[in-house]
């Protein structure tokens, strides 16, 4: 694999930097390329380069070998051999909607009135100057799937960003897949069982989704008799639309991608049962901590799963959990994504979920992957992040020493080739800084 990795580097240094279409970044950055020299790149893809050199430019990775120029007007870092890898993707992250410090005033991650809210949208509750983003990109993640909590069955449609911007629309990434979140189990009977409504157990749960899926199925056939029947007739009734079900719909053609939080074996197989019931994919089940019991269950059926390293017993659904978890998923052939759920875990410490997990027996690239590679191609931006290869977007992240050392934060982080932590500064906390009016020690004028 090594040997095929290097042989394709050539191919890739012939290629003319110029080329290399741009990407989109936020107003205010660094637009210089950059040469990254004489380092020791982590590519995520399996493959470790030794002294080997990394060209941004336009946003992404322009070329990747030894011995590269610097394009015209490039800013040349000489690494000495620190470590170089992809930018860390969280694949479940609440940042900006439950920003820090917390409390009630921005507390916006679930719409709790409701057990089925699948047309609620964490854009509209993400906060740009959450202060914890910053954090998060001093601990080198770059890209987050922002997902509404776990309260209800059906929760909200998610958010992808890129962790450098002043606005969500700076933040946000263009082009990326739609995805949803739902939650299995504990959550939302706790939630709606105090409140005596459905579900209040499990029975209910799963009766819920199988009435909100059936109502959006049937309009789904209504649409589709519509397109063949009606839509080139002028005297037709509008075509058949609900918003509150559109989300729905669009999961049945496969248009969504389904993100769930689920812990449990037996909601591990309500889920699936349900799935193969309506005809619809899931991406990857979260939490997950019961997922080594059932690896060829979730590898048939091609899911993902997004987990903790050692997460243990904080309530009845983790109590059989694993540390062995993660590389028996791994082994199985299972794609394995390691994540926060930040604040759960502080985003900023997320490369220390792949330290322990590599402890615990993962292979240090395969524990790497876990927080790179993997969750990028579970979120659909594989194609386009999560690994260092040229045409890929520029987030690459320097370590001074191991990234599996306790305590390791990052030298550098680049997202879409611009510097945003390096020499002493970080930008996206200068920026939200920057964004909040001194009024004060309590923030308010008084």
């Amino acid at each position: 694999m090594v040997r095929r990795f290097l042989i394709a580097c050539a191919c890739w240094v012939a290629a003319a930097i110029g080329a290399v279409p741009a990407v989109a970044r936020p107003p205010d950055a660094d637009q210089r390329p950059t040469l990254l020299r004489n380092g020791t790149l982590w590519t995520a893809t399996g493959a470790v380069l030794q002294q080997a050199d990394l060209v941004m430019q336009a946003g992404r990775i322009a070329a990747v070998g030894k011995g590269l120029a610097a394009p015209a007007g490039a800013r040349v870092l000489d690494l000495g051999g620190k470590i170089v890898t992809p930018g860390l993707v969280d694949m479940h992250s609440h940042l900006g909607v439950y920003p820090a410090p917390h409390g009630r005033a921005k507390s916006d991650g679930n719409e709790m009135t409701a057990p089925l809210t699948p047309f609620v949208r964490a854009i509209d509750a993400f906060d740009p100057e959450d202060i914890a983003i910053a954090r998060a990109v001093g601990g080198g993640v770059t890209t987050a799937l922002i997902l509404p909590g776990s309260g209800n069955v059906m929760g909200g449609q998610a958010l992808y960003v890129k962790l450098f911007g002043k606005t969500v629309a700076h933040m946000q990434i263009a082009g990326a897949p739609r995805a949803m979140k739902w939650a299995m189990g504990e959550n939302p009977k706790r939630v709606y069982g105090e409140r005596t409504m459905m579900p209040m157990a499990r029975l209910g749960h799963a009766w819920l989704m199988r009435q909100r899926l059936a109502e959006a199925r049937d309009l789904k056939d209504q649409q589709a008799r519509w397109d063949r029947d009606s839509k080139d007739d002028p005297k037709a009734a509008p075509r058949p639309n609900r918003a509150d079900l559109e989300p729905l719909v669009a999961l049945l053609r496969g248009e969504v991608s389904l993100q769930v939080h689920c812990y449990e074996v037996h909601d591990i197989e309500t889920l699936l049962r349900v799935a193969e019931e309506f005809n619809f994919k899931v991406a990857a089940i979260h939490h997950a901590l019961e997922a080594w019991k059932v690896p060829q269950l979730l590898k048939e059926r091609k899911v993902a799963v997004a987990t903790f390293s050692d997460l243990w017993g904080f309530k009845m659904e983790a109590y059989d959990a694993s540390v062995w978890g993660p590389k028996i998923l791994e082994e199985a052939g299972v794609r394995l994504a390691l994540k926060t759920d930040h604040p759960v875990i502080d985003a900023r410490w997320f490369i220390f979920e792949a330290a322990k997990s590599h402890h615990y027996g993962l292979s240090e690239q395969a524990a790497l992957q876990a927080v790179t590679r993997n969750p990028a191609q579970a979120i659909g931006l594989g194609d386009r992040i999560g690994t260092l290869e040229p045409n890929k977007e520029a987030d690459v992240v320097v370590w001074p020493g191991s990234p599996f050392a306790i305590g390791a934060q990052p030298e550098r982080v680049f997202i879409d080739g611009a510097q945003v932590v390096g020499d002493g500064a970080n930008l996206q906390a200068a920026w939200s800084t920057d964004a909040r009016p001194n009024h004060g020690v309590c923030g308010c004028g008084h």
